[in-house]
């Protein structure tokens, strides 16, 4: 009596669809792939139908007939052709973008100028709030010739008084610098259009503008100079005169309020303060009018934003009337209708 014969198996990798001979013990994965095997099939009962096979060895799979690939496709060699081109010239093209140029880094002169319209707005609220302390300490002047004030209200007085008049004097030294600074390189610019070089020194600009003297003649003589050069000459040629005479009278206005606080007496004392007011008013004025000139001078309004171009169309002398006559003989009704 012989041994049993064993039974060799064969299983089907379910990732690359290989056929594994495993022998008499069946396996879970494939030795190629790593990928998982199906249920092992006893060999030569492959081709059995399914039905046929006992439940030990039915298979969790089902053989699929496909139809042979179709055959290549033949190459065939093109006939060379002419190169392509145009029979007129392209009217569409890229847009034209000039290459961005690497910046240098900015000095700590070139962000004070960029700064400069910041600092002059932060100049006129701070003059026109001192001079309404001015007034409020001529108003609490003018109570107190019939009662004593409390003390608090005058220490208020006289706290909002020093305080905005400091402030509004050094940012206002910030921002003559920073506008200095902005109108050296509104000039420099304006000449490079031309194709130029500032005739004038950087020191020259700087020294003629701050110095408490020159500065009565020179910053107008650089506006001007600025003006003339600058492609918005028609603005600010209009605007640098009247910048200049409110220039000129700030300082003549400051004379004479200093001259005026060294008089002795109480009303004199008073009217120091209006005139003081007066003087922070006036400042705050030049201001406004400094702002507006530098914006003038980068193109832009008053308020700031880029100013667009108005392009004016000529429309034809003869009237073009779009209704046609009616006829003599329509009637009167009709005519309404076609009215």
């Amino acid at each position: 009596m012989t041994a049993p014969r064993p039974v060799a198996w064969f299983q089907i990798c379910a990732r690359c669809t290989r056929r594994i001979d495993v022998g008499p013990s069946p396996r879970q994965w494939c030795p190629v792939c790593d990928g998982v095997l199906l249920s092992p099939v006893p060999v030569g009962q492959s081709t059995a139908p399914v039905g046929q096979l006992p439940m030990a060895v039915r298979r969790n799979f089902r053989w699929v007939a496909s139809a042979p690939g179709s055959a290549p496709r033949r190459r065939v060699r093109r006939v060379p052709t002419p190169t392509p081109r145009y029979a007129v010239m392209p009217t569409w093209g890229l847009p034209i973008a000039p290459r961005p140029h690497p910046s240098a880094p900015e000095s700590a002169t070139d962000r004070l100028a960029r700064r400069s319209t910041s600092l002059l707005t932060a100049t006129v609220a701070l003059f026109v709030a001192a001079a309404v302390a001015e007034l409020a300490r001529y108003v609490v002047l003018l109570v107190s010739r019939d009662r004593l004030m409390p003390a608090a209200v005058l220490a208020l007085s006289d706290a909002a008084v020093w305080c905005l008049s400091f402030l509004s004097l050094g940012v206002g030294l910030v921002a003559a610098v920073a506008t200095v600074a902005r109108v050296v390189r509104l000039r420099r610019s304006a000449y490079a259009r031309h194709g130029l070089t500032d005739p004038r020194r950087t020191r020259t600009l700087y020294l003629g503008s701050l110095l408490p003297i020159v500065t009565l003649l020179l910053p107008g003589v650089f506006l001007t100079e600025l003006a003339r050069t600058s492609e918005h000459r028609l603005r600010l040629e209009r605007l640098v005169p009247w910048w200049w005479a409110a220039w000129v009278g700030n300082w003549l206005l400051i004379a004479a309020t200093v001259a005026w606080r060294t008089v002795d007496g109480i009303q004199a004392q008073a009217n120091g303060v209006v005139l003081t007011a007066i003087t922070d008013l006036v400042a705050a004025g030049v201001a406004a009018l400094t702002l507006t000139v530098i914006r003038r001078a980068d193109g832009r309004t008053v308020r700031g934003d880029t100013r667009t171009l108005t392009r004016w169309t000529v429309l034809p002398t003869t009237p073009v009337s779009d209704t046609t006559p009616a006829p003599e003989d329509t009637a009167p009704d009709q005519l309404a209708d076609v009215r």
